[in-house]
């Protein structure tokens, strides 16, 4: 499933942009505009000279037009990226240096390094304790653990009720609760919780957060879906993974799920049909092909079902289609449970 982490998102910044950008739960842009700052409550811009604020419950990235620029010694090293953050905080310049903490946290952790990571996030929720990044110190910790599978759902879980306290005790928007509450749920699930009572969780949480956050709608709709088909509830699992897999303004994350989904029911029904074992196996590719800001454990995911359904085709090639993949998980996903599965044959 690299969860829930929104860093590589937050920090994607085009060489040739003009102005900030804003990326809205919502599938939408605000371009051209002066982000003048970002807090836990809210984000402020100028747009066309303009004065205006957003709630930051309905952001899903910035886009700085200054990052590459500052940050340029850090940008493919993960400790000069933290140096900077920290230079940029004493130098009392918030916006950039919340950025580059998350940004510093997420390569640490894409690099298997865990304690550094934690480091950067810990310094970011002291040096700026109302960042509007702050909800990254939670969502990094939970998609780290979430990565791991069964063994690290229990520390999951105890970060998704810190997230939900803080939320909570602090007035957070709900927007912010409810992505705790679905973290919450997620991790006593994959902990071994009751089907059943996961899915009724689920459809509340759908129906509360498409008010308010349809970002997390649209990942609790996969993660029933996912439900579905393991209850062998295949129907219902299709029409969800096929109606997210087509939306408009889904974020990377919810349309990479519902690629993995439908090549899992696509390989799940093949049997020995080979011709359906590679439109499978084409569904598994696209994860990695066309929703590259997605979760890496989703990637990594895909990416050994990817090899499952390429042994099962045998077409041409298909022995190079498994050790790309294979490559790509030790370089890339070197953490994850599905990568030590690939490796070794499972």
């Amino acid at each position: 499933m690299k969860l829930f982490c929104l860093a590589a998102l937050l920090l994607t910044v085009p060489a040739l942009a003009q102005g900030d950008s804003i990326f809205t739960v919502d599938g939408k842009t605000v371009e051209n505009v002066i982000v003048k700052s970002w807090n836990i409550r809210q984000i402020t811009f100028k747009e066309g000279g303009t004065e205006q604020t957003m709630p930051s419950h309905k952001v899903v990235r910035v886009e700085l037009e200054s990052f590459n620029d500052v940050f340029r010694l850090g940008l493919r090293d993960s400790d000069l990226m933290l140096t900077k953050a920290r230079e940029q905080l004493k130098e009392k310049e918030d916006l950039l240096a919340q950025i580059g903490f998350v940004r510093a946290s997420a390569m640490f952790f894409d690099e298997n390094r865990p304690q550094e990571a934690v480091t950067a996030l810990t310094e970011l929720e002291k040096g700026i304790s109302d960042a509007g990044t702050l909800p990254e110190v939670y969502r990094q910790k939970f998609e780290y653990y979430m990565g791991m599978g069964k063994k690290g759902a229990r520390n999951g879980e105890s970060v998704a009720k810190k997230y939900l306290s803080a939320a909570q005790g602090n007035a957070w928007s709900q927007g912010f609760v409810i992505e705790a509450e679905f973290f919450q749920a997620l991790a006593g699930s994959v902990a071994g919780g009751d089907p059943k009572a996961y899915q009724v969780k689920l459809a509340d949480i759908i129906q509360r957060a498409g008010a308010v956050n349809a970002m997390v709608a649209n990942r609790a709709n996969i993660q029933l879906g996912n439900s579905y088909l393991a209850t062998d509830d295949k129907d219902r699992a299709k029409k969800i993974f096929e109606r997210l897999a087509d939306k408009d303004g889904v974020d990377e994350s919810s349309r990479a799920g519902a690629y993995l989904g439908m090549g899992l029911l696509t390989m799940g029904a093949a049997g020995e049909n080979k011709d359906e074992h590679k439109r499978a196996l084409l569904w598994f590719l696209r994860v990695y092909l066309e929703t590259r800001n997605a979760w890496p454990s989703l990637q990594a995911e895909a990416l050994y079902n990817a090899v499952q359904a390429a042994g099962k085709w045998r077409g041409p090639d298909y022995g190079y289609i498994q050790a790309r993949c294979r490559g790509v998980m030790k370089a890339e996903f070197p953490g994850s449970n599905w990568t030590e599965r690939a490796l070794a044959g499972r």
